[in-house]
């Protein structure tokens, strides 16, 4: 699978220009205050560089890449509510790619996850249902309702009122809330053996009090279904702040494979595995040649395809491709 087939050019540049108005319109003027690591809560860290008007600093214990000092909570409210970028992702950029992503990466990940709960769960429960946080178009819950033949439900949690509105018309069952102010009370008497969430973690303003909330809604022996981009991954790392993947004001969070263990054990939950699905270092770094120094790199980039899919091998198999899956179990 190439870039281009998920995520087009023309249509990801054009969110890119769109972003980097928004950071001036919506931030320029904003408090910004300092965090402490959103993995491990350490204090200290160093400056690595800014982007768009925002500081990337690393985690002195955990090496988690962060935005710090980052704007108040109610600056992103705004944003998100407001910004041009966010209604151009929602209404043009996944309109127009649904059908490639559904056929291309959205079946195959709920296969995926599918075979991921059944290993926990051969035998669903009575009233188990499961939650998709930030459902969106609510194309990933359609692909896994149809796989499980209806049981258990799924059901999406999704806060923008008109992704809400999409999900209701397709007959998903959803509902219209942030997560975080998301409880048990609003599905009664069901409980939840899985919670999915896809490309969030790095939007978070706050990834602890989303890990916190997740372990209150999941029952003991449940299972959290994280994807999220990996700092210490191939493409990240080369590019860094020329990477199209780190772009402020929407990604404030790059964890590691060792930092997002730490945060969510420290939530009650147990890694069951750390995994590294991507196969598109190479493809991404390749579209952005001209920003890449290094002659070996180059070199690496020049076009062997026999030398490049076993270089993205060993990405994936040493955990350095800059996409994960975490599965974590909430601890009994």
């Amino acid at each position: 699978m190439k870039e281009e087939q998920i995520r087009p050019d023309v249509l990801f540049e054009e969110y890119l220009s769109l972003a980097k108005k928004d950071a001036i319109v919506y931030f320029q003027n904003s408090a910004f205050y300092h965090v402490r690591c959103p993995a491990c809560g350490n204090d200290a860290c160093s400056f690595v560089f800014q982007k768009s008007g925002f500081d990337y600093k690393e985690c002195s214990r955990c090496k988690t890449l962060f935005v710090n000092p980052r704007p108040l909570p109610d600056a992103f409210s705004t944003y998100y509510r407001d910004a041009p970028s966010i209604k151009y992702w929602a209404s043009h950029f996944y309109k127009l790619t649904e059908k490639s992503r559904r056929e291309l990466l959205i079946r195959p990940k709920a296969k995926m996850v599918r075979d991921i709960i059944a290993k926990s769960f051969p035998d669903f429960p009575n009233n188990s249902v499961i939650i998709d946080i930030g459902s969106g178009y609510g194309v990933f819950c359609e692909e896994l309702q149809q796989i499980l033949g209806g049981q258990p439900p799924v059901i999406g949690i999704e806060p923008s009122n008109d992704l809400y509105a999409v999900c209701k018309n397709k007959g998903i069952i959803s509902v219209n809330k942030f997560f975080e102010d998301f409880s048990r009370d609003d599905i009664p008497g069901k409980q939840i053996i899985a919670a999915t969430s896809f490309e969030l973690l790095e939007h978070l303003h706050d990834p602890d009090i989303f890990i916190k909330k997740c372990s209150e809604v999941l029952v003991p022996g449940a299972l959290l279904i994280l994807t999220t981009l990996n700092w210490h991954g191939f493409d990240l790392q080369v590019l860094r702040e020329k990477s199209r993947s780190i772009q402020p004001p929407a990604h404030l969070n790059f964890f590691t494979p060792d930092s997002v263990r730490r945060l969510l054990e420290r939530h009650g939950f147990t890694i069951v595995e750390i995994t590294i699905p991507r196969q598109r270092d190479i493809d991404i770094v390749s579209k952005q040649a001209e920003d890449v120094n290094d002659s070996f790199m180059k070199r690496l980039l020049s076009g062997n395809e026999k030398t490049e899919a076993r270089f993205q091998k060993f990405l994936q198999d040493e955990q350095l491709s800059s996409h994960m899956l975490i599965v974590a179990k909430r601890s009994e």
